[in-house]
C-alpha cells in the first residue's frame, strides 16, 4: 500500500511553483531594465563601467520605468504572500524558492546568452 501522507505537501507546492515559474519568465525584461540603467548611471558614474554613447534621453525615462519595475516587484510580492497564506507552506521553504524563480531566469538569460534565445522563442509570434 502507497504512503499518501507526504502527497498533500506536495501538490500544496503546485501553485506556488506555477506562480512563480510564469514571474520568472516574465523577470528578464524588469530586472534587465534595472541593470540597464544601473550600468548606465551609478556604476558610470563610479567609474566601472561606461555609458551607454546612444542613451541621451537623461534620466527621467529610467525613473519612470523603474517605477514600473517597482509595480511589478510589488505585485509579486502580494501574490507571494497570499498564495503562501493560502497554501500554509513554511516560510523559508517557500521564499527561497520563489525568490530562486524569480531570479532564475534573469541570472540564466546573463550567464548563457544562448537561455535567452530559448527565454525568447515562445514570444516570436508577437
Amino acid at each position: 500500500m502507497l504512503d499518501t501522507s507526504a502527497s498533500p505537501k506536495r501538490i500544496a507546492w503546485l501553485v506556488p511553483l506555477a506562480v512563480n515559474a510564469l514571474f520568472g519568465y516574465l523577470a528578464p525584461l524588469p530586472l534587465g531594465l534595472v541593470w540597464y540603467f544601473l550600468v548606465n548611471y551609478p556604476l558610470a558614474a563610479l567609474g566601472l563601467t561606461e555609458r551607454d554613447p546612444t542613451d541621451n534621453d537623461g534620466i527621467l525615462p529610467h525613473l519612470i520605468v523603474l517605477g514600473g519595475v517597482g509595480l511589478f516587484i510589488a505585485l509579486w510580492a502580494v501574490v507571494n504572500l497570499v498564495v503562501r497564506a493560502l497554501s500554509r507552506l513554511p516560510a523559508r521553504p517557500y521564499w527561497l524558492v520563489s525568490v530562486a524563480l524569480l531570479f532564475g531566469p534573469f541570472i540564466a538569460a546573463g550567464m548563457l546568452p544562448a537561455a535567452y534565445d530559448l527565454w525568447k522563442m515562445p514570444l516570436r509570434w508577437l
